[in-house]
């Protein structure tokens, strides 16, 4: 009776509102031990002193527009990822002869951090939007065309089995079977190239002359004024778990549950 009852429980899905209240706590003693750290350490902002900091900044244009720079460039540069990415790994997956000899290439791009790349993105578009552009598409592509190959290569084999019987050959069997069977693993690079994606543009930024959040960090810390710092460096952190909670948390669950995994 025990071990029904706890596989029952296991598997009663939480409310949508408690759900979304889980993180609630974390952050509460998080809040909490900043406060203290501020009160223990004179020279280290509150909680309260850089929301209020964040908070002015939003009032001027110069900031709005470096936070505006930064999304489009995100925006412009996460779509070439999806493309470049998705499109890459279909064709190792389905071609083994590219996937001999270009498959290790995507292993290796996916090894490099992105901030490795701004110094080639310099030297090939010079301090520009378009070589932080390129830093994102080279810090998060490989992760999207290793989880596609990845996914296509790992179809159940029941599932191959099954449609073969059904008389599902060539490019039906792979566009109506395979490529279906791998989105899961589509989405899951999809998820990390935003957060690989997302750090690269920062380091682009940073780096370069472009105007964006990451070039405020590197003007601000130049400055000593901590408390902006600590503001840009929480808006940044608060785009990307956001982003990410928002969109892709609920996109791979609803593939997940959509896909019986």
């Amino acid at each position: 009776g025990g071990l029904a009852g706890d596989a029952h429980l296991s598997m009663v899905r939480l409310p949508k509102g408690v759900t979304f209240l889980k993180p609630v706590p974390a952050l509460v003693l998080l809040y909490l031990l900043w406060e203290a750290t501020a009160c223990v350490f004179p020279g280290w902002p509150s909680p309260r002193a850089v929301f209020g900091v964040l908070a002015a900044d939003f009032q001027q244009p110069a900031f709005r527009s470096a936070l505006a720079g930064s999304a489009w460039r995100m925006a412009v540069g996460y779509v070439l990822v999806v493309l470049i990415g998705i499109g890459g790994g279909l064709l190792l997956g389905r071609i083994p002869l590219i996937d001999q000899i270009m498959g290790s290439f995507a292993v290796a791009i996916h090894a490099i951090p992105g901030a490795a790349w701004v110094p080639l993105s310099v030297v090939w578009f010079g301090m520009t939007e378009r070589a932080v552009i390129f830093t994102i598409v080279l810090g998060a592509a490989g992760i999207v065309m290793v989880n596609t190959d990845t996914g296509i290569r790992e179809v159940p084999p029941f599932i191959a089995r099954a449609s073969r019987t059904m008389g599902a050959r060539g490019w039906n069997y792979f566009w109506f079977v395979v490529v279906p069977a791998a989105i899961p693993r589509m989405v899951d690079g999809l998820r990390l190239a935003w957060a690989f994606g997302w750090r690269a543009l920062m380091a682009g930024e940073l780096l370069t002359s472009v105007s964006g959040l990451g070039q405020l960090l590197n003007q601000v810390a130049k400055a000593g004024q901590l408390d902006r710092l600590l503001a840009i460096m929480l808006l940044i952190a608060l785009i990307g778990v956001t982003i990410d909670g928002l969109i892709f948390k609920r996109l791979e669950h609803e593939v997940r549950v959509r896909w019986g995994l």
